[in-house]
């Protein structure tokens, strides 16, 4: 399977979208209240008389109630909601958030027994698992409104079933100010990074706060390599699919890779005593100026900004040892689906289509900025604040590699905890071959 690049700044309207719009009307008894059962025919001037009787006024429309379940708080698409509450008039959506812990089991549960909200926000993992079970609608009509890149991770056995959402993208936060007071350049190389890293440490200053207690940053940092040396290219292109199939291994693969990596252990870039530092921590660390980069994403950006509003950063991308635009780990966010067992799944659809507009896109886009839009023609500029990763934005240089893992994704979380043990000293055949019998374990279900 290919690897799903998309130009995040540079999208062509290629399409218009296509309606399906559900209309209700009352109606009307021609029968008065007296005259039940006479066979009257009505003269010329009666007919052309209004008629105001209270039986044959139209009855006004009555709100349908729609639920929608997320793993993001409301916060998120509180705009997308104002937007879809004038869009769709008819429509009353109430906005149900399951904590990403139990989202997969509620939802699955609810589905299972052919009931559950009306619009699902869906992982790729999650909404081809609900696809191959019919537990979903398909919207091929409005998929075709958006770019591949953007509805492939939701596609299966030829139709679409998911609308992406604004991207996501993580890459390395980093204090300009002391980059230019310590005359330092920004890396175009990994080699690059680990000298600067190194040159850091030699001022005292603590190269990259990270918070090692999550198994997250090392998943996202690792994995950026080996994207950017392999996966990206014609050797390695097809790995997600074959992994995704049971035909392919990390260990034996990713070994070489992850062992140049690894230089961020052995230069104590990444140090076991991050294993004890969480998330806040580490963004603390970099918030006061304690620590020179650090690595997330847009959703940061405000807390970063809340704790010191004088930080002066930018965000560049993570590299591989060749000069590159570089690369950002991340891709579609939460697909939008429609319950197949809905018992409005027409007005569901009609919600999609709202959403499938540039408006739409905007709504949702305002309380996610920082991601882009997979819609074809909607655009929207970046703040400052992501300068130094745009040439990689405009390459389309931004992929998740756990995306093409199919029914073996949430293995990806594995993956990050067998490297937090990496760090603590297990080898590197270990903890690849680990990751290799979880996802096993999870195409045998």
């Amino acid at each position: 399977m290919k690897i799903m690049k998309k130009r995040l700044l540079t999208l062509l309207l290629t399409g218009i979208m296509a309606t399906s719009l559900l209309a209700g009307c009352g109606g009307s008894d021609s029968a008065s209240k007296d005259g039940a059962g006479k066979d009257e025919t009505p003269t010329n001037e009666d007919a052309s008389k209004p008629d105001d009787s209270a039986d044959n006024a139209e009855e006004p429309t009555e709100k349908v109630t729609l639920r929608m379940s997320y793993w993001n708080s409301e916060d998120t698409v509180s705009a997308l909601l104002d937007y879809l509450a004038e869009a769709v008039p008819e429509v009353e959506i109430e906005y149900q958030f399951i904590d990403n812990d139990n989202y997969n089991t509620v939802v699955d549960t609810q589905l299972s027994a052919e009931e559950g909200p009306d619009i699902i926000c869906e992982s790729p993992a999650s909404a081809l698992k609900h696809a191959k079970l019919g537990y979903l609608k398909p919207i091929n009509e409005l998929g075709a409104l958006y770019s591949d890149a953007g509805t492939n991770v939701y596609s299966y056995d030829g139709s679409v079933y998911a609308l992406p959402g604004i991207s996501w993208f993580e890459g390395i936060w980093f204090n300009k100010d002391l980059f230019e007071e310590n005359n330092i350049a920004l890396p175009t190389t990994f080699d690059e990074y680990i000298a600067v890293c190194k040159e850091f440490k030699s001022l005292g200053i603590k190269p990259l706060a990270a918070g090692l207690m999550s198994w997250e940053p090392m998943l996202k940092n690792s994995m950026a390599f080996v994207t950017a040396e392999y996966l990206s290219t014609d050797a390695g292109k097809d790995f997600g699919g074959q992994y995704r199939e049971g035909n392919a291994k990390m260990q034996g693969t990713w070994n070489s890779y992850i062992e140049k990596w690894s230089e961020t252990f052995t230069e104590g870039i990444y140090t076991t005593d991050m294993l004890g530092i969480d998330h806040a921590q580490a963004m603390d660390e970099f918030a006061t100026g304690s620590a020179a980069m650090f690595c997330s994403g847009p959703w940061d950006y405000d807390a970063i900004m809340e704790k010191n509003p004088d930080l002066n950063i930018d965000m560049m991308p993570f590299y591989g040892t060749a000069a590159s635009d570089g690369w950002l780990i991340g891709g579609p966010g939460c697909g939008f689906a429609v319950n197949a067992n809905s018992k409005h799944a027409d007005l569901a659809v009609k919600v999609l289509e709202a959403l499938s507009t540039v408006d739409g896109q905007a709504a949702l886009w305002e309380n996610n900025q920082g991601g882009s839009s997979y819609l074809n023609g909607a655009e929207f500029d970046l703040p400052e604040a992501y300068n130094s990763a745009s040439s990689a934005l405009n390459a389309g240089n931004v992929y998740c590699p756990w995306n093409e893992w199919g029914d073996a994704a949430a293995a990806h979380e594995n993956y990050g905890l067998e490297f937090q043990a990496y760090l603590d000293g297990q080898d590197l055949d270990t903890t690849l071959g680990n990751v290799d019998a979880a996802v096993e374990e999870l195409l045998s279900k």
